[in-house]
């Protein structure tokens, strides 16, 4: 009898255990979803904010651990995000966007050939839904590496899967200015200006502005330099972007 009653207990027990759990991955869903939306509106603060909840709620959740890697990358802790989306594979051995996203963060930190074999991983999922990114983070790679036909050959594909792709057209355009494909190169970057405004993303305004500085058309240069002064005062480039300037009124 005894022996029944603490089977009883038992099960009773692993039923509110269960109930728990239930209760636990609604909420992580819930600050994740809250998180996400934060992350994609550039709120970074009140994203990881919630991440974080959501990752004490649902520890093992790779969505989750992938989500908040992003949100330590957008916010510089590159470390940190490797350690994030590293957990995130751990968690699902075939998730891809997590892989793709640690390549994204290894080509930063100058180790292109680990994440190129991160990348040729995804590349064999065929279920994996946005094989651009692959191509783009491929061609990110080699460019790093300094082997601009491998670069421009991947970063070609990507741009014939999604055209207007920030990223994409931005390397792609600084591969075939590297590769003295000059007009070729102004007219990319040109359009990935265009591609990148909403992301507040100032690269392609600099070199695009090296590319006419190149072809010699001095005036379109000068514009694009001043555009850059003008919108992105904080910028990286202000420096370089005034020493061009300054050449240009020589």
């Amino acid at each position: 009898m005894k022996n029944i009653i603490i089977m009883i207990v038992l099960g009773s027990l692993c039923v509110g255990c269960q109930t728990i759990k239930k209760q636990d991955k609604e909420r992580a869903l819930l600050h994740l979803q809250i998180g996400t939306g934060y992350l994609s509106q550039g709120q970074y603060p009140r994203a990881m904010a919630e991440l974080l909840k959501a990752e004490r709620y649902d520890p093992k959740n790779p969505l989750i651990l992938n989500n908040l890697g992003l949100a330590y990358f957008v916010r510089g802790k590159i470390k940190e995000a490797e350690a994030k989306f590293r957990e995130a594979i751990r968690a699902d051995k075939k998730f891809s966007e997590g892989k793709n996203n640690l390549a994204r963060v290894l080509i930063e930190q100058k180790r292109s050939e680990e994440a190129l074999r991160w990348l040729d991983q995804v590349e064999g999922d065929l279920t994996y839904q946005f094989p651009e990114k692959t191509m783009v983070n491929k061609g990110m790679a080699y460019f790093e590496m300094g082997q601009f036909q491998k670069a421009e050959h991947f970063l070609l594909r990507a741009l014939e899967i999604r055209r207007q792709n920030c990223v994409g057209a931005h390397y792609y355009g600084r591969t075939l200015l590297e590769l003295k494909k000059l007009s070729q190169s102004a007219e990319v970057l040109d359009q990935a200006i265009e591609y990148c405004r909403g992301s507040h993303f100032e690269d392609p305004l600099f070199y695009s502005a090296m590319s006419y500085f190149s072809l010699g058309e001095k005036e379109k240069s000068r514009a694009r330099l001043e555009e850059l002064l003008k919108d992105y005062p904080q910028s990286k480039y202000v420096a370089k972007a005034k020493g061009m300037l300054e050449l240009l009124e020589q």
